[in-house]
């Protein structure tokens, strides 16, 4: 009897900890591809590393009420970038090895909408920060790439909402990287 007390206040444990599909955001960066390769199949190891202080995608802030509600990505937020990032770099002729000296580090520094809901109204405030390492035997790359955007609207907040302004602004900052002529030079002079 008491091993069936205790499996039951497990289920009813792992019930209450589980988050539903409902309830995640579906990051999807979009790409910005290169209609003409710049590069001819130069080799570069692709890595990535999340280093957000939180690891949601999103935060309801009501007003009046102090805890906030956070949301969290569908999706591996590392994974989701490393392969948009990886997409722009194959789409300008970069090739990616396992075991390249050339090496291409995403880190994802800031990834957020926060949602600040009021009774009838709401304002959504995303921001997107990316560093981009590119290092050789010879040396490296480094710049942050930094996007943000809002949204207002009627009455409450979405996860639709959420989702528009984390995606618009992940592109923007996909896009920024994208036509960075400094680094698809620094990579074309020494991958």
């Amino acid at each position: 009897m008491k091993k069936l007390i205790m499996l039951c206040a497990a289920l009813v444990l792992t019930a209450c900890a589980s988050v539903s599909q409902t309830d995640l955001i579906n990051l999807t960066p979009s790409s910005t591809l290169s209609s003409s390769k710049v590069a001819d199949g130069l080799a570069f190891t692709l890595t990535s590393q999340d280093i957000r202080s939180a690891q949601f995608i999103a935060v309801i802030k009501h007003d009046g009420e102090e805890q906030a509600q956070p949301m969290h990505a569908k999706q591996n937020v590392r994974k989701a970038y490393e392969a948009a990032v990886y997409q722009q770099f194959f789409s300008q002729g970069f090739t990616m090895t396992k075991n390249s000296n050339n090496i291409v580090n995403v880190q994802v520094v800031d990834a957020l909408a926060t949602v600040n809901q009021a009774p009838v109204k709401y304002d959504i405030e995303g921001k997107v920060t990316l560093k981009i390492t590119a290092e050789t035997p010879n040396g490296k790359f480094v710049r942050t790439y930094t996007g943000s955007g809002t949204k207002s609207g009627s009455f409450t907040a979405d996860k639709t909402d959420i989702e528009e302004v984390i995606n618009r602004v992940s592109s923007r900052v996909l896009t920024t990287i994208a036509k960075d002529s400094e680094l698809t030079k620094y990579m074309k002079g020494n991958f």
